[in-house]
């Protein structure tokens, strides 16, 4: 039950790293090129480590210790906290 779980937010976080991936030059939310001037390499880096993520996740899921999906639970969260800092860090 959990490797089902555990791939299906592997999954999502493909989706969500190719959904960044695909916006990178357009518009994210209110966030774009005009008004945050590093909006593509946020954008494009935090693609790249969610792809990175899940990468390190199924090979994790291949193992039989359940308690090592933590590592990327706790990878990708880190991921996506580091991601709403930086798009929301004033420029100066």
């Amino acid at each position: 039950m959990l490797k089902v779980v555990i791939s299906i937010y592997l999954v999502v976080l493909l989706i969500a790293a190719w959904y960044l991936w695909q916006k990178r030059n357009d518009h994210f939310l209110i966030y774009n090129n005009q008004n945050k001037t590093n909006f593509t390499s946020i954008m494009a880096i935090t693609a790249i480590a969610l792809i990175a993520d899940s990468l390190i996740g199924f090979c994790i899921l291949l193992q039989d210790d359940k308690y090592l999906n933590f590592i990327t639970l706790i990878l990708s969260c880190l991921t996506i906290l580091f991601f709403g800092l930086a798009i929301n860090q004033k420029d100066e």
